[in-house]
C-alpha cells in the first residue's frame, strides 16, 4: 500500500499549534486536520480555540464543526473522518498537516493504539450515561477479558461505555485504513513560559465571551453532555449555581488548564514514537527546512 505523507504539529495547550499549522500550510501547500475533541462541536469556537473565519488565513480546514454539543463522539469517529480526509487531500496534490492536543487522536492515527471496534446504540450509551461510576466499573470487570482491562482508562467514563458497548454486542473488525509516513513536530516552551501563556489566553477567552459558550452548554445538560465536560466549561457550572464566585470559576479553568497541558507533555513523550521537539519560540525557522527535507523525500 502506498504510503502517504503526513505532517503532524502536536503540543500542550496553548503552545501555537495552529498558528505553526497554518505558517506552515500557506508554505507548502498544505489542508489542516484537526485532531482536537473539543473543536469538532458547533457553537464552541472560544473555549476550543477554534481558528475560524479570516483567523484561518483562507487555509482548508477539516474536523471542526462536525457534530452538535449534544451528540458524542469517539476516537473511531475520528479516525474514519479524519483517515478520508487525508486521503483526498493528498489525491489533490496538497500536504495534510494534522494539528491537535488530543494526544489520543494522534497516537491511534499514526497506528499506535489498539483500537476496538463494535456498533453503537445510542439510547443504551444515555442509559449508562446515567449510571455511577462504580456500577459501570462493575459491569465491565465481569465482562471484560485481563487484556481488555489492561486496554481501558475505567475512570473515563465516556471510554468505560464504549467499552461496555463492545463487551455486549461483540467486536468488529476495522476497516482497513490508509499507511502513513509521519513527520511529528510537537512544541515546548518552559513551563513557566508555557503557563504565562496559558494564563492569558484564559483571561483572553473571558473577554471574548467564554461565559456565554460554558451557559449554554449548562443549559443544554451540562456534565451529562461529553462537551459538557471539557474544561473551560465545567468549571463555570457551580458558578452558575451560586456555589462559587465567578474570580474562583476563572482560576479553576487555569489551574485545570496547567494541569491538562502537563498531562499533554507527559503523554507526548512517552506515547508517541520518534517525535521532534521544537522549541515554541521561533518554531517555524525551525520547523520549515525540516518539512521541506522530509517532502522532498516523497
Amino acid at each position: 500500500m502506498q504510503q502517504i505523507p503526513l505532517l503532524v504539529i502536536a503540543g500542550p495547550t496553548a503552545s501555537g499549534k495552529s498558528a505553526l499549522a497554518i505558517a506552515m500550510a500557506k508554505s507548502f501547500n498544505g489542508e489542516i486536520i484537526s485532531a482536537d475533541s473539543m473543536q469538532v462541536y458547533r457553537q464552541l469556537n472560544i473555549g476550543t480555540a477554534k481558528e475560524v473565519g479570516a483567523a484561518q488565513q483562507g487555509v482548508v480546514h477539516h474536523g471542526q464543526d462536525v457534530r452538535n454539543y449534544q451528540e458524542n463522539f469517539s476516537v473511531a469517529d475520528f479516525l474514519q473522518e479524519a483517515d478520508q480526509a487525508i486521503t483526498a487531500i493528498h489525491q489533490r496534490g496538497k500536504v495534510p498537516i494534522v494539528v491537535g492536543g488530543t494526544g489520543f487522536y494522534i497516537k491511534a492515527l499514526l497506528g499506535y493504539q489498539q483500537l476496538d471496534y463494535g456498533p453503537s446504540d445510542p439510547a443504551a450509551v444515555a442509559k449508562d450515561e446515567q449510571r455511577p461510576l462504580a456500577v459501570l466499573q462493575a459491569e465491565f470487570r465481569a465482562l471484560a477479558d485481563a487484556d481488555f482491562q489492561k486496554r481501558v482508562d475505567i475512570q473515563n467514563k465516556v471510554r468505560l461505555v464504549r467499552a461496555l458497548q463492545i463487551l455486549r454486542t461483540g467486536p468488529r473488525q476495522a476497516a482497513e485504513r490508509p499507511n502513513y509516513d509521519a513527520l511529528v513536530l510537537a512544541l515546548d516552551w518552559p513551563r513557566a513560559v508555557l503557563y504565562d501563556r496559558i494564563n492569558q489566553r484564559v483571561d483572553d477567552m473571558i473577554a471574548q465571551g467564554l461565559e456565554q459558550e460554558a451557559r449554554l452548554l449548562y443549559e443544554a445538560g451540562g456534565l451529562n453532555l461529553q462537551a459538557g465536560r471539557g474544561i473551560g466549561y465545567k468549571e463555570f457550572y457551580p458558578y452558575f449555581e451560586g456555589q462559587i464566585a465567578l474570580v474562583d470559576a476563572v482560576a479553576q479553568i487555569k489551574q485545570d488548564s496547567r494541569r491538562y497541558a502537563k498531562r499533554q507533555l507527559t503523554y507526548w513523550r512517552h506515547q508517541i514514537p520518534g517525535l521532534h521537539w521544537l522549541p515554541g519560540s521561533g518554531a517555524a525557522d525551525i520547523a520549515e527546512p525540516m518539512i521541506s527535507a522530509f517532502l522532498k523525500k516523497k
